[in-house]
């Protein structure tokens, strides 16, 4: 497996175990949902997923909570070989890039943007669950579906 997509709270325990059991994970989707605060204490676990393959890490509806801060730090300064992170938020906020130690990051030449978005949208087309020519189902800029009227939904 190659693109994990998560749809949970930012919990770094959590993460770390789901990626021990996908190791060769290259392209991490997380949408950030949490009700609460949640105590993520800073670790430094020694990942195959985090030292070899994950170039791509996408997150949606981040807030800039605590426990979101501290959830990105742990791959910002963990993921040594990640190429492009972007961080898309939910309207405009007081959104700091010094919260996050970017400068401390494992992999000095990864991009790092953050985007406002008013109408973030995490769903995949039905079509691209099963389609293995694809790399990326959620990239939409390689839907071949922009016809179908599910999107009119959107």
């Amino acid at each position: 497996m190659k693109t994990l997509a998560l749809y949970i709270s930012p919990d770094v325990g959590v993460v770390i175990g789901l990626l021990k059991c996908f190791p060769c994970v290259e392209t991490l989707y997380f949408e950030s949902h949490s009700p609460r605060n949640i105590n993520n204490t800073p670790r430094s676990d020694q990942l195959e997923c985090l030292d070899h393959h994950l170039q791509k890490l996408v997150v949606t509806s981040y807030g800039g909570t605590e426990s979101e801060v501290n959830f990105f730090k742990f791959f910002i300064l963990n993921a040594k070989v990640l190429e492009f992170m972007k961080i898309v938020t939910h309207g405009s906020g007081p959104y700091s890039t010094q919260e996050l130690h970017l400068e401390a990051r494992a992999s000095c030449g990864a991009e790092i943007v953050f985007e406002s978005d008013f109408e973030s949208c995490s769903m995949v087309h039905i079509n691209h669950i099963h389609d293995m020519a694809m790399d990326d189902p959620f990239d939409l800029s390689l839907c071949r579906c922009e016809n179908d009227p599910i999107w009119d939904m959107v």
